[in-house]
């Protein structure tokens, strides 16, 4: 079977055209088009769509319409990258302190490298043949380079965790032994299975705000995790929704003036785009401002 043709942005309009798509201004459609590719541009009139295998829409829908969901979704990746990397630093700064604080006393005060320190020694292999490779990448580095040649090339953990990528240090985390896992957990006041969990979530969001993917009508996986309590108060709360991702990055957020201003920043956000913005695709209940501000107290 062939692929599609590739249209022009002309094309491209009266394809949209044909799909049910209503114009006000076309110029203005087209040097949007030449700045958003076509097929990303699409993904947010699933929403419309007669059903899955049918592209025509169900309800006549305006393009700038479209494209203010697009820009909502824009604007909420680029400030919640910030937060995210707020908890980012955090958990590189607590599982380097707290599992060298524990395992790394004696000298030579390497026992980071040891895979015997890890229950999963798979996982910990693939974390520093990861690392390995991702040396190369910074092979100018006068970190690198002063490590290399004072200490045969080894670093303290404190040092490694700054080059792993966030998924790694997730992964790094899931490697280790509970005792070391529980303390960790403590010091950010939960326990590990959902550290976990909650780690894992955010390196999903996180990879999906540094590489522009939707996050408007999407489902995340893994399914966050919340208490028993929680949940029964809040059977609306669906823990695989963007609502619930972002649920956990406020939990997981250290300081509680970096929660407030990441929950201002979402009112702000949806009041902007609230003639727009359908609360039921991003898992937000009616009461959402209510959830997200209990978690500043």
């Amino acid at each position: 079977m062939d692929l599609k043709k590739p249209l022009t942005f002309s094309e491209q309009i009266d394809r949209l055209k044909q799909h049910g798509i209503s114009f006000n201004d076309e110029n203005t459609a087209a040097e949007i088009l030449s700045t958003i590719n076509y097929y990303r541009f699409s993904g947010y009139l699933l929403q419309y769509r007669k059903s899955i295998t049918d592209s025509d829409l169900k309800v006549k829908v305006f393009f700038l319409s479209i494209y203010d969901i697009y820009k909502f979704d824009e604007e909420l990746r680029a400030f919640l990258r910030i937060f995210i990397e707020k908890v980012e630093i955090y958990f590189r700064t607590q599982i380097s302190y707290y599992f060298s604080s524990v395992k790394c006393i004696l000298p030579p005060h390497d026992q980071h490298y040891d895979r015997n320190n890890y229950f999963d020694k798979v996982g910990f292999d693939e974390v520093i043949n990861s690392f390995k490779q991702q040396k190369k990448f910074y092979k100018d580095s006068p970190v690198l380079k002063h490590h290399q040649m004072v200490y045969q090339n080894k670093m303290p953990l404190w040092v490694i965790v700054e080059f792993l990528s966030f998924s790694n240090l997730s992964k790094l985390y899931n490697s280790m032994y509970y005792s070391e896992k529980d303390i960790i957990a403590a010091s950010s006041g939960t326990g590990h299975k959902t550290l976990e969990n909650h780690l894992h979530c955010l390196t999903v969001l996180r990879n999906k705000c540094a590489h522009s993917a939707r996050l408007y009508n999407s489902n995340f996986n893994p399914p966050a995790i919340f208490s028993k309590k929680f949940l029964r108060n809040n059977p609306l709360v669906k823990n695989d929704s963007l609502f619930a991702y972002i649920l956990v990055l406020l939990k997981r957020l250290p300081l509680k003036e970096d929660k407030k201003e990441l929950v201002l920043k979402i009112e702000s956000l949806l009041n902007k785009y609230k003639s727009g913005v359908d609360l039921s695709l991003i898992g937000f209940p009616n009461n959402y401002l209510f959830l997200l501000n209990q978690e500043l107290c």
